[in-house]
């Protein structure tokens, strides 16, 4: 609703039915309201209430709108695939994996992709000596199968970088199950480290076998506690199947015995290419996993693990891009040297221009890079009274039609990251009367 220009809702408050939460979506600002308050914003009878209500959106607009554009700033990232091998065979990967004939990314077309991209940030009008570039190893197959390409990927990205007075930032999205010697090479170059790592041992050799067949779990476990005892940032990734949905506390209660501190990430099993040909029964009822991710989010409050989500942010960041991939786009390339804007979604609409390995060069699609920046949430109209719209931005615009179901169960946790973002603002406003410390204080 727009009340006094603003843009509100009124939310259910978890530890006092009596009260609600006044979530105003482009400030990331959010106050607590008795209930006959909130009754009469809802019922549009705020003559009588006029002072409180303009005290209280008085209040709200000291906070200052955020940047809806956010996801715009900044350098694209790169993603290069260095291979279309594995050393896993997921039972939920889309991915052919495992079998025909493995191909590999030419060095000397590695040097061509980062050439191209570093001139192409030096030309940008964002550019800024020793600014950051993200360098990501796409997750369509495993970066570490090609450890040689990996490394060599690396080095020559930081000596090439150096020429424009770039600092790359690596990123590496991996299963884990890489060998021993590779370990000191990731722990010395990379910023971030994403593990797949399904947790419980049954679990984990259950859902990702190595491609042999045998269970993966030692060895992964091995290689992620050798990363996580180096203090390098590990974020784990577990996905939820008819397997384990109803294990999502012992899941966390795992993680917070063998890696206290680290945030681990539950995304619901999406079926699609090899696992859904391969028909098999893994599936997940969609308020199942609603009701139990939930459970999951309060459970991991008592505990030292951050429990995280793909849909929703507990900062309350709003922004209008779902990703960072239609709005500045990515670069994701392929091994025949096909650009998409997406790491994940690899489809004609996603496709961003291309490399001609032949003739050594980079050509781009304009007309489609307008089309994708385009694709904000203010442009879906399912999503125009939805008071989450600016936390999910309408979900991922290449699979917008297959999410919608989803709208229900991200609506219900974005209202409960919603109560843990008021907690925390007073939790902050309580120490800061605890300490003395002021606003200004605070920002210094």
């Amino acid at each position: 609703m727009i009340v006094l220009d603003e843009e509100i809702y009124i939310l259910s408050y978890e530890k006092d039915s009596t009260k609600k939460l006044v979530y105003a979506p482009k400030r990331g600002c959010v106050e607590l309201i008795d209930q006959h308050l909130a009754d009469c914003l809802n019922n549009g009878m705020i003559t009588t209430e006029s002072s409180l209500v303009k005290e209280l959106i008085k209040t709200i607009q000291k906070t200052p709108e955020k940047d809806l554009d956010v996801m715009k700033n900044g350098f694209p990232e790169l993603n290069i695939d260095l291979s279309n091998g594995c050393n896993m065979r997921c039972i939920y990967c889309y991915a052919g994996r495992g079998e025909g004939r493995v191909k590999y990314q030419k060095k000397e077309d590695i040097d061509l992709i980062l050439d191209a991209y570093f001139r192409y940030l030096y030309n940008l009008p964002s550019y800024q000596e020793n600014a950051t570039c993200s360098i990501i190893f796409t997750n369509d197959a495993e970066p570490t199968f090609a450890p040689d390409l990996l490394k060599y990927t690396v080095i020559t990205a930081i000596e090439k970088a150096k020429r424009f007075k770039i600092k790359p930032i690596f990123l590496l999205p991996t299963n884990g199950a890489f060998d021993a010697g590779l370990r000191a090479f990731i722990i010395k170059y990379f910023n971030v480290v994403s593990c797949s790592f399904d947790g419980v041992r049954d679990v984990q050799n259950h859902h990702r076998p190595l491609n042999n067949n045998k269970p993966s779990f030692d060895r992964v476990y091995e290689n992620v506690q050798a990363l996580y005892q180096s203090g390098i940032k590990l974020i784990f990734s577990v996905v939820v199947t008819r397997y384990n949905i109803d294990y999502l506390n012992e899941t966390i209660d795992f993680f917070d015995k063998n890696f206290p501190g680290s945030s681990v990430s539950f995304g619901q099993i999406h079926l699609s290419g090899r696992a859904l040909e391969d028909k098999k029964d893994i599936g997940v009822d969609q308020q199942h996993f609603d009701e139990r991710f939930i459970a999951a989010l309060k459970y991991g409050k008592l505990t030292s693990i951050k429990v995280r989500g793909k849909h929703g942010h507990m900062s309350l960041m709003p922004r209008s891009h779902y990703c960072s991939s239609t709005a500045k786009p990515n670069w994701s390339i392929s091994l025949t040297g096909e650009i998409y804007a997406c790491m994940e979604e690899k489809s004609e609409d996603m496709k961003i221009g291309w490399f001609d390995f032949e003739q050594r060069e980079l050509n781009f699609d304009q007309g489609n890079i307008k089309i994708l920046g385009r694709k904000t949430v203010d442009c879906n109209e399912k999503c125009c009274e939805c008071f989450a719209k600016y936390l999910c931005a309408g979900g991922c615009v290449s699979k917008n039609e297959s999410q919608a179901a989803l709208c229900s169960g991200i609506r219900e946790r974005n209202v409960h990251f919603v109560n843990h973002a008021y907690e925390e603002k007073m939790m902050r406003v309580e120490a800061r009367r605890l300490f003395n410390i002021t606003e200004d204080k605070e920002r210094r």
